[in-house]
Protein backbone atom coordinates (compact mmCIF):
# COMPACT_ATOMS: atom_id res chain seq x y z
CA UNK A 1 0.00 0.00 0.00
CA UNK A 2 1.74 3.19 -0.97
CA UNK A 3 1.67 6.08 1.36
CA UNK A 4 -0.24 9.20 0.21
CA UNK A 5 0.58 12.13 2.37
CA UNK A 6 -0.48 15.81 2.60
CA UNK A 7 1.82 18.70 2.72
CA UNK A 8 0.22 21.66 4.55
CA UNK A 9 2.29 24.74 4.02
CA UNK A 10 1.68 27.28 6.74
CA UNK A 11 3.16 30.83 5.10
CA UNK A 12 -0.05 31.06 3.71
CA UNK A 13 -4.28 31.13 4.63
CA UNK A 14 -4.84 28.64 7.41
CA UNK A 15 -7.26 27.75 10.30
CA UNK A 16 -5.92 29.17 13.66
CA UNK A 17 -4.67 26.40 16.31
CA UNK A 18 -8.23 25.80 17.84
CA UNK A 19 -10.01 24.86 14.58
CA UNK A 20 -7.36 23.13 13.22
CA UNK A 21 -8.59 19.55 14.45
CA UNK A 22 -11.81 20.21 12.51
CA UNK A 23 -9.83 20.12 9.14
CA UNK A 24 -7.54 17.52 10.39
CA UNK A 25 -10.44 15.43 10.49
CA UNK A 26 -11.73 16.38 7.08
CA UNK A 27 -8.43 15.43 5.32
CA UNK A 28 -8.18 11.89 7.54
CA UNK A 29 -11.75 10.58 6.28
CA UNK A 30 -10.94 11.81 2.49
CA UNK A 31 -8.02 8.97 2.67
CA UNK A 32 -4.54 11.04 3.75
CA UNK A 33 -2.40 8.37 6.27
CA UNK A 34 0.74 11.47 6.37
CA UNK A 35 1.55 15.07 6.93
CA UNK A 36 4.27 17.18 6.45
CA UNK A 37 3.46 20.18 8.56
CA UNK A 38 6.07 23.43 6.89
CA UNK A 39 5.73 25.80 10.00
CA UNK A 40 7.91 28.08 8.25
CA UNK A 41 7.41 31.98 9.56
CA UNK A 42 4.44 31.37 10.72
CA UNK A 43 5.50 29.46 14.33
CA UNK A 44 8.00 31.05 17.21
CA UNK A 45 10.98 29.29 16.38
CA UNK A 46 13.41 30.13 18.75
CA UNK A 47 16.47 29.48 15.91
CA UNK A 48 14.93 32.47 14.47
CA UNK A 49 14.01 35.10 17.42
CA UNK A 50 13.10 38.21 15.72
CA UNK A 51 11.98 37.49 12.12
CA UNK A 52 8.73 34.84 13.04
CA UNK A 53 5.47 35.83 12.99
CA UNK A 54 4.20 33.57 15.79
CA UNK A 55 1.13 32.94 15.07
CA UNK A 56 1.64 29.50 16.63
CA UNK A 57 3.14 28.66 19.96
CA UNK A 58 4.78 25.53 20.65
CA UNK A 59 2.19 24.00 22.82
CA UNK A 60 -0.44 24.84 19.70
CA UNK A 61 2.06 23.25 17.16
CA UNK A 62 2.02 20.29 19.57
CA UNK A 63 -1.32 19.66 20.15
CA UNK A 64 -1.75 20.18 16.20
CA UNK A 65 0.64 16.69 16.14
CA UNK A 66 -1.29 14.77 18.73
CA UNK A 67 -4.27 15.18 17.00
CA UNK A 68 -3.34 14.34 13.73
CA UNK A 69 -1.69 11.37 15.45
CA UNK A 70 -4.55 10.41 17.45
CA UNK A 71 -6.38 10.32 13.77
CA UNK A 72 -3.94 8.04 12.68
CA UNK A 73 -1.84 10.21 10.45
CA UNK A 74 2.07 10.51 10.93
CA UNK A 75 3.46 13.31 11.38
CA UNK A 76 6.90 14.85 10.47
CA UNK A 77 7.92 18.84 9.69
CA UNK A 78 9.73 20.45 6.80
CA UNK A 79 11.83 23.04 7.09
CA UNK A 80 14.02 24.88 4.08
CA UNK A 81 17.64 24.56 4.88
CA UNK A 82 19.53 26.19 2.07
CA UNK A 83 16.79 28.66 0.11
CA UNK A 84 13.58 29.54 -0.34
CA UNK A 85 14.73 31.70 3.52
CA UNK A 86 13.81 35.53 2.38
CA UNK A 87 11.33 35.47 5.18
CA UNK A 88 14.44 35.24 7.91
CA UNK A 89 17.13 36.22 5.72
CA UNK A 90 15.39 39.76 5.15
CA UNK A 91 15.92 40.63 8.59
CA UNK A 92 19.72 42.70 9.27
CA UNK A 93 20.28 40.63 12.48
CA UNK A 94 20.62 37.43 9.84
CA UNK A 95 22.23 39.47 6.86
CA UNK A 96 25.36 37.95 6.96
CA UNK A 97 24.16 34.22 6.38
CA UNK A 98 23.27 35.36 2.84
CA UNK A 99 24.45 33.93 0.11
CA UNK A 100 26.44 37.01 -1.65
CA UNK A 101 23.46 39.18 -0.22
CA UNK A 102 20.60 37.14 -1.76
CA UNK A 103 18.12 37.38 0.82
CA UNK A 104 16.72 33.86 0.06
CA UNK A 105 19.52 31.98 0.66
CA UNK A 106 22.25 31.14 2.65
CA UNK A 107 25.67 30.87 2.06
CA UNK A 108 26.73 26.91 2.49
CA UNK A 109 29.93 27.99 2.54
CA UNK A 110 29.60 29.93 5.61
CA UNK A 111 30.15 28.14 9.11
CA UNK A 112 27.76 30.60 10.60
CA UNK A 113 24.81 29.43 8.80
CA UNK A 114 25.61 26.19 8.78
CA UNK A 115 25.11 25.90 12.54
CA UNK A 116 21.94 27.73 12.21
CA UNK A 117 20.58 25.04 9.87
CA UNK A 118 22.05 22.33 12.79
CA UNK A 119 20.39 24.53 15.41
CA UNK A 120 16.96 24.45 13.47
CA UNK A 121 17.16 20.92 12.38
CA UNK A 122 17.82 20.22 16.11
CA UNK A 123 14.41 22.42 16.84
CA UNK A 124 12.34 20.53 14.38
CA UNK A 125 13.18 17.09 15.72
CA UNK A 126 12.79 17.98 19.08
CA UNK A 127 9.22 19.62 18.46
CA UNK A 128 7.80 16.42 16.78
CA UNK A 129 10.35 13.98 18.07
CA UNK A 130 8.03 11.24 16.71
CA UNK A 131 8.26 11.65 13.22
CA UNK A 132 9.25 9.31 10.47
CA UNK A 133 10.91 11.70 8.36
CA UNK A 134 12.52 15.21 8.05
CA UNK A 135 11.89 17.43 5.27
CA UNK A 136 15.02 19.58 4.32
CA UNK A 137 13.78 21.73 1.25
CA UNK A 138 16.47 22.11 -1.40
CA UNK A 139 14.72 23.49 -3.89
CA UNK A 140 14.91 26.56 -6.19
CA UNK A 141 18.23 27.51 -4.65
CA UNK A 142 18.96 29.83 -7.83
CA UNK A 143 22.28 31.69 -6.62
CA UNK A 144 24.78 29.00 -5.56
CA UNK A 145 28.74 29.29 -5.79
CA UNK A 146 27.68 33.67 -6.67
CA UNK A 147 29.85 34.27 -3.08
CA UNK A 148 33.74 34.04 -2.91
CA UNK A 149 33.53 31.29 -0.35
CA UNK A 150 31.85 29.28 -2.63
CA UNK A 151 34.09 29.81 -5.58
CA UNK A 152 36.98 29.00 -3.39
CA UNK A 153 35.34 25.87 -1.86
CA UNK A 154 34.09 24.22 -5.62
CA UNK A 155 37.12 25.97 -8.49
CA UNK A 156 38.06 22.33 -8.98
CA UNK A 157 35.19 20.74 -9.28
CA UNK A 158 33.61 19.82 -12.90
CA UNK A 159 29.92 21.03 -11.67
CA UNK A 160 30.64 23.75 -8.59
CA UNK A 161 26.85 24.53 -8.07
CA UNK A 162 26.07 21.04 -7.44
CA UNK A 163 29.41 20.64 -5.22
CA UNK A 164 28.57 22.95 -3.15
CA UNK A 165 24.73 21.78 -2.97
CA UNK A 166 25.82 18.34 -2.35
CA UNK A 167 28.12 19.38 0.34
CA UNK A 168 25.35 21.00 2.59
CA UNK A 169 22.84 18.85 2.01
CA UNK A 170 24.85 15.80 2.33
CA UNK A 171 25.73 17.50 6.11
CA UNK A 172 22.09 18.05 6.86
CA UNK A 173 21.06 14.45 5.74
CA UNK A 174 23.75 12.63 7.98
CA UNK A 175 22.73 14.74 10.50
CA UNK A 176 18.36 13.60 10.35
CA UNK A 177 19.68 10.03 9.87
CA UNK A 178 21.80 9.78 12.69
CA UNK A 179 18.74 11.23 14.82
CA UNK A 180 17.05 8.24 13.70
CA UNK A 181 14.97 9.74 11.36
CA UNK A 182 15.05 9.67 7.04
CA UNK A 183 15.28 13.09 5.61
CA UNK A 184 13.63 14.25 2.21
CA UNK A 185 14.74 16.26 -0.18
CA UNK A 186 12.83 18.01 -3.48
CA UNK A 187 14.05 17.09 -6.76
CA UNK A 188 14.17 19.67 -8.73
CA UNK A 189 18.09 20.67 -8.21
CA UNK A 190 19.12 17.62 -10.02
CA UNK A 191 16.04 17.72 -12.59
CA UNK A 192 17.01 21.17 -13.87
CA UNK A 193 20.39 20.17 -13.90
CA UNK A 194 19.92 16.68 -15.77
CA UNK A 195 22.43 15.52 -13.10
CA UNK A 196 21.10 12.24 -11.29
CA UNK A 197 24.29 10.32 -10.82
CA UNK A 198 25.37 13.39 -8.10
CA UNK A 199 22.02 11.66 -6.18
CA UNK A 200 24.58 8.48 -4.56
CA UNK A 201 26.40 10.87 -3.07
CA UNK A 202 23.76 11.16 -0.38
CA UNK A 203 23.96 9.16 2.46
CA UNK A 204 21.72 6.06 2.52
CA UNK A 205 18.10 6.66 3.27
CA UNK A 206 17.92 10.01 2.29
CA UNK A 207 14.04 10.31 0.13
CA UNK A 208 14.17 12.32 -3.02
CA UNK A 209 10.79 13.99 -3.46
CA UNK A 210 10.07 14.21 -7.52
CA UNK A 211 7.74 17.31 -7.43
CA UNK A 212 6.36 18.39 -11.33
CA UNK A 213 3.03 20.22 -11.06
CA UNK A 214 2.15 20.61 -14.57
CA UNK A 215 3.85 18.01 -17.16
CA UNK A 216 2.33 14.96 -17.84
CA UNK A 217 3.88 11.38 -17.23
CA UNK A 218 6.30 10.29 -18.03
CA UNK A 219 7.51 12.87 -15.54
CA UNK A 220 10.75 14.64 -16.22
CA UNK A 221 13.38 12.96 -14.46
CA UNK A 222 11.35 9.87 -13.10
CA UNK A 223 13.35 6.87 -14.33
CA UNK A 224 16.80 8.35 -13.88
CA UNK A 225 16.01 9.18 -10.06
CA UNK A 226 14.33 5.61 -9.79
CA UNK A 227 17.55 4.14 -11.64
CA UNK A 228 19.65 5.61 -8.64
CA UNK A 229 18.20 2.89 -6.51
CA UNK A 230 17.01 6.04 -3.90
CA UNK A 231 13.65 5.99 -2.15
CA UNK A 232 11.90 7.83 -4.63
CA UNK A 233 8.44 9.84 -4.39
CA UNK A 234 6.22 11.65 -6.39
CA UNK A 235 4.85 15.05 -5.60
CA UNK A 236 1.77 16.70 -7.86
CA UNK A 237 0.14 19.97 -6.46
CA UNK A 238 -3.59 20.78 -5.06
CA UNK A 239 -2.83 24.34 -4.13
CA UNK A 240 -0.11 26.35 -6.57
CA UNK A 241 0.08 28.74 -9.62
CA UNK A 242 2.45 31.32 -11.57
CA UNK A 243 1.50 34.92 -12.11
CA UNK A 244 -1.43 35.69 -13.49
CA UNK A 245 -3.36 32.15 -12.08
CA UNK A 246 -2.68 33.68 -8.20
CA UNK A 247 -3.65 37.30 -9.46
CA UNK A 248 -7.13 35.78 -11.09
CA UNK A 249 -9.64 36.22 -7.76
CA UNK A 250 -10.19 33.98 -5.07
CA UNK A 251 -10.89 30.77 -7.07
CA UNK A 252 -10.07 29.27 -10.65
CA UNK A 253 -11.83 26.89 -12.03
CA UNK A 254 -9.20 26.31 -14.65
CA UNK A 255 -6.59 26.28 -12.28
CA UNK A 256 -8.86 23.69 -10.03
CA UNK A 257 -8.97 20.87 -13.35
CA UNK A 258 -5.81 21.55 -13.92
CA UNK A 259 -4.63 20.01 -10.29
CA UNK A 260 -7.00 17.52 -10.50
CA UNK A 261 -5.00 16.50 -13.78
CA UNK A 262 -2.14 16.91 -12.37
CA UNK A 263 -2.62 14.68 -9.19
CA UNK A 264 -4.44 11.96 -11.52
CA UNK A 265 -1.41 11.39 -13.43
CA UNK A 266 1.02 11.13 -10.29
CA UNK A 267 -1.55 8.76 -9.03
CA UNK A 268 -1.18 6.27 -11.83
CA UNK A 269 2.86 5.75 -11.21
CA UNK A 270 2.02 3.60 -7.91
CA UNK A 271 4.56 5.82 -5.87
CA UNK A 272 4.11 7.11 -2.36
CA UNK A 273 3.04 10.55 -3.48
CA UNK A 274 3.13 13.69 -1.11
CA UNK A 275 0.48 16.27 -1.84
CA UNK A 276 1.76 19.03 -1.78
CA UNK A 277 -0.72 22.60 -0.14
CA UNK A 278 1.30 26.05 -0.77
CA UNK A 279 0.41 28.90 0.80
CA UNK A 280 1.81 31.62 -1.01
CA UNK A 281 3.84 31.55 -4.43
CA UNK A 282 7.29 32.05 -1.99
CA UNK A 283 7.24 33.40 0.94
CA UNK A 284 7.41 37.44 0.64
CA UNK A 285 4.80 37.17 -2.48
CA UNK A 286 0.51 36.92 -2.31
CA UNK A 287 -1.51 34.47 -0.74
CA UNK A 288 -3.07 31.98 -2.22
CA UNK A 289 -6.80 31.18 -1.17
CA UNK A 290 -7.83 29.41 1.86
CA UNK A 291 -8.08 25.45 1.13
CA UNK A 292 -12.17 25.38 0.62
CA UNK A 293 -10.76 27.23 -2.64
CA UNK A 294 -9.75 23.96 -3.97
CA UNK A 295 -11.83 21.59 -1.65
CA UNK A 296 -12.41 19.26 -4.89
CA UNK A 297 -8.31 18.66 -5.22
CA UNK A 298 -8.52 17.83 -1.73
CA UNK A 299 -10.73 14.81 -2.57
CA UNK A 300 -9.14 13.84 -5.57
CA UNK A 301 -6.01 13.86 -4.31
CA UNK A 302 -7.38 11.47 -1.01
CA UNK A 303 -7.32 7.55 -1.07
CA UNK A 304 -11.16 7.79 -0.59
CA UNK A 305 -12.09 10.77 -3.15
CA UNK A 306 -15.32 8.74 -4.61
CA UNK A 307 -17.03 9.28 -1.11
CA UNK A 308 -16.94 13.35 -0.90
CA UNK A 309 -16.79 16.42 -3.50
CA UNK A 310 -18.28 20.13 -2.49
CA UNK A 311 -20.84 20.08 -5.05
CA UNK A 312 -22.97 16.80 -3.47
CA UNK A 313 -21.67 16.50 0.09
CA UNK A 314 -23.46 18.30 3.38
CA UNK A 315 -20.37 18.75 5.57
CA UNK A 316 -19.20 21.90 6.99
CA UNK A 317 -16.34 21.81 4.78
CA UNK A 318 -18.69 21.21 1.42
CA UNK A 319 -20.69 23.59 2.55
CA UNK A 320 -18.48 26.60 3.03
CA UNK A 321 -16.43 25.42 -0.09
CA UNK A 322 -19.77 26.42 -1.93
CA UNK A 323 -19.61 29.65 -0.32
CA UNK A 324 -16.16 30.55 -1.31
CA UNK A 325 -17.26 29.74 -4.58
CA UNK A 326 -20.13 31.73 -5.28
CA UNK A 327 -18.28 34.33 -3.12
CA UNK A 328 -15.37 34.07 -6.39
CA UNK A 329 -18.67 34.35 -8.63
CA UNK A 330 -19.52 38.22 -6.84
CA UNK A 331 -15.64 38.90 -6.96
CA UNK A 332 -15.62 38.47 -10.90
CA UNK A 333 -18.50 40.73 -11.29
CA UNK A 334 -17.11 43.28 -9.52
CA UNK A 335 -13.72 43.09 -11.62
CA UNK A 336 -15.26 42.93 -14.69
CA UNK A 337 -16.98 46.22 -13.62
CA UNK A 338 -13.77 48.05 -12.68
CA UNK A 339 -12.12 47.10 -15.96
CA UNK A 340 -15.11 48.21 -17.44
CA UNK A 341 -14.55 51.77 -16.10
CA UNK A 342 -10.80 51.79 -16.57
CA UNK A 343 -11.26 51.06 -20.48
CA UNK A 344 -14.48 53.81 -20.59
CA UNK A 345 -11.83 56.47 -18.69
CA UNK A 346 -9.45 55.65 -21.55
CA UNK A 347 -11.55 55.69 -24.33
CA UNK A 348 -13.45 58.87 -23.27
CA UNK A 349 -9.86 60.76 -23.18
CA UNK A 350 -9.05 59.35 -26.38
CA UNK A 351 -12.35 60.73 -27.95
CA UNK A 352 -12.13 64.09 -26.54
CA UNK A 353 -8.73 64.65 -28.70
CA UNK A 354 -10.67 63.91 -32.00
CA UNK A 355 -14.29 65.34 -31.52
CA UNK A 356 -14.06 66.88 -27.83
CA UNK A 357 -16.78 65.90 -25.43
CA UNK A 358 -20.02 66.72 -23.45
CA UNK A 359 -18.79 67.93 -20.37
CA UNK A 360 -20.15 65.79 -17.55
CA UNK A 361 -19.86 62.29 -19.30
CA UNK A 362 -16.70 61.61 -18.08
CA UNK A 363 -18.52 61.78 -14.73
CA UNK A 364 -21.46 59.87 -15.81
CA UNK A 365 -19.60 57.08 -16.75
CA UNK A 366 -16.75 56.84 -14.67
CA UNK A 367 -16.65 58.79 -11.54
CA UNK A 368 -20.28 57.74 -10.39
CA UNK A 369 -19.76 54.08 -11.78
CA UNK A 370 -16.45 54.35 -9.72
CA UNK A 371 -18.54 55.80 -6.42
CA UNK A 372 -21.08 52.60 -7.08
CA UNK A 373 -18.99 49.89 -7.43
CA UNK A 374 -16.61 51.32 -4.43
CA UNK A 375 -19.98 50.82 -2.16
CA UNK A 376 -20.87 47.63 -3.52
CA UNK A 377 -17.07 46.02 -2.87
CA UNK A 378 -17.69 47.39 1.29
CA UNK A 379 -20.28 44.97 0.94
CA UNK A 380 -18.39 42.36 -0.45
CA UNK A 381 -15.45 43.39 2.01
CA UNK A 382 -18.07 42.21 5.08
CA UNK A 383 -19.06 38.93 3.39
CA UNK A 384 -15.36 38.01 2.81
CA UNK A 385 -14.51 39.20 6.76
CA UNK A 386 -17.59 36.93 7.93
CA UNK A 387 -16.35 33.90 5.96
CA UNK A 388 -13.13 34.43 7.56
CA UNK A 389 -14.27 35.20 10.92
CA UNK A 390 -16.93 32.06 10.62
CA UNK A 391 -13.66 29.10 9.30
CA UNK A 392 -11.48 30.51 11.89
CA UNK A 393 -9.04 31.44 9.27
CA UNK A 394 -5.63 33.04 9.78
CA UNK A 395 -4.24 36.37 7.43
CA UNK A 396 -7.72 37.74 6.60
CA UNK A 397 -6.71 41.32 6.90
CA UNK A 398 -3.96 40.65 3.97
CA UNK A 399 -6.16 38.38 2.19
CA UNK A 400 -8.98 40.49 2.05
CA UNK A 401 -6.89 43.85 1.57
CA UNK A 402 -4.48 42.04 -1.74
CA UNK A 403 -7.94 40.86 -3.31
CA UNK A 404 -10.20 44.56 -2.94
CA UNK A 405 -6.62 46.46 -4.27
CA UNK A 406 -6.89 44.13 -7.52
CA UNK A 407 -10.47 45.31 -7.91
CA UNK A 408 -10.11 48.93 -7.38
CA UNK A 409 -10.39 50.72 -11.34
CA UNK A 410 -7.54 52.36 -12.45
CA UNK A 411 -9.26 55.39 -13.74
CA UNK A 412 -7.33 57.84 -16.71
CA UNK A 413 -8.58 61.10 -15.12
CA UNK A 414 -9.45 63.89 -17.88
CA UNK A 415 -7.29 66.59 -18.38
CA UNK A 416 -10.22 69.29 -17.25
CA UNK A 417 -11.52 67.19 -14.44
CA UNK A 418 -12.92 69.89 -12.36
CA UNK A 419 -15.36 71.16 -15.31
CA UNK A 420 -16.12 67.31 -15.86
CA UNK A 421 -17.22 67.46 -11.97
CA UNK A 422 -19.32 70.54 -11.96
CA UNK A 423 -21.23 70.39 -15.35
CA UNK A 424 -24.45 67.50 -15.90
CA UNK A 425 -25.25 65.97 -18.64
Amino acid sequence: MRKNYLHLDFKGVTPFAASFPEYLEHFAKLGYDGLILELDCKYAWQTWKGATLDHFNKQEVENIIQTAKTLGFEVSLLIQSLGHLEWALQHEQYAHLRENGFINEICPCNPEAVAKIDAWIDEALSLCPDAPYLHLGGDEVWHLCSCPECLKYSENQPDQKMSVFLRHLKHCCEKVIASGKQPMIWSDMFVSRKCYEPIKTLPAGTVIVNWCYHEKAPFAGLQEMLATGYEIWGSPAIRCGWFPDYLSGLYDEKGISDRIANIREWQQTGLNLLNTVWGRPSSLNILYSPWHCFADAFAAAGTKSPTWNSRKSEDKFAEQSRLWQALDEEYRKLFIRGKLIFQCSAGLNTVRKYIGRRPGLFKADCYDQAERLAKDIEIFKQKLQDFFAKNDLSDGDEFIEERLAMLTPSIVPPADKELEMQELL
